[in-house]
């Protein structure tokens, strides 16, 4: 069945409600600018829920929460999930605005690298090294993921290094609607749950 014989049955709601539903899927991620820098990438799904990726430089003991160890496999998945985002273009500054963007903290002409801490030894505020994600970015684009975990001296402060900054993953709450199974004992049940049984007639 073709476009045509769809919207001549009547599926043209459900197919317009489709393409919003593709569109929106497409641009559920996007950059925040502050100054003419990239200081995050916004609503990013990484492990089948959305982040916040921010942009920030100082010590990993300064800047993460109190006994934060690093985000485990998250790390990596995130790594991975910025790569695949800007390798498709949807993370592209848009064709018309400025060039050679690039993101907060970073003071490279040529590329940056930004942090993703995957494990430490210790917790912060006392943490002594990390091993962290290394995502390279450069020309506008995220373009590789190390291989390897990569040591740092936890009290060392990115603010000195001009091409290197740590991301800080900020989950996204989802507005999921109230479970179905939970019901008020003093409200009658929905329609759909009510079930009665008919006694058949004597004939």
């Amino acid at each position: 069945m073709n476009l045509r014989h769809l919207l001549q049955h009547g599926f043209g709601p459900a197919l317009a409600a489709l393409c919003l539903a593709v569109a929106s899927s497409a641009q559920a991620f996007s950059l925040a600018m502050e100054n003419g820098e990239i200081t995050a990438v916004l609503g990013l799904e990484v492990q089948g829920q959305l982040y916040d990726l921010t942009f920030a430089d100082g010590a990993f003991n300064a800047i993460y929460p109190a006994r934060f160890e690093g985000y485990g496999q998250l790390a990596q998945d995130a790594a991975q999930a910025l790569l695949a985002a800007s390798q498709s273009g949807a993370l592209q500054a848009a064709p018309n605005g400025p060039r050679g963007l690039m993101l907060r903290g970073c003071r490279s002409s040529t590329s940056c690298t930004l942090l993703i801490p995957e494990r430490s030894n210790g917790v912060t505020p006392t943490a002594q090294t990390i091993d962290a994600r290394e995502v390279i970015y450069s020309d506008q684009q995220f373009r590789s993921v190390t291989a390897r975990l990569w040591p740092f001296d936890a009290s060392t402060d990115t603010d000195r290094m001009p091409d290197m900054m740590y991301a800080i993953m900020t989950h996204q709450p989802s507005a999921e609607p109230p479970r179905a199974d939970v019901e008020d004992s003093t409200k009658a049940p929905p329609a759909s749950r009510i079930t009665a049984t008919a006694t058949k007639p004597a004939l």
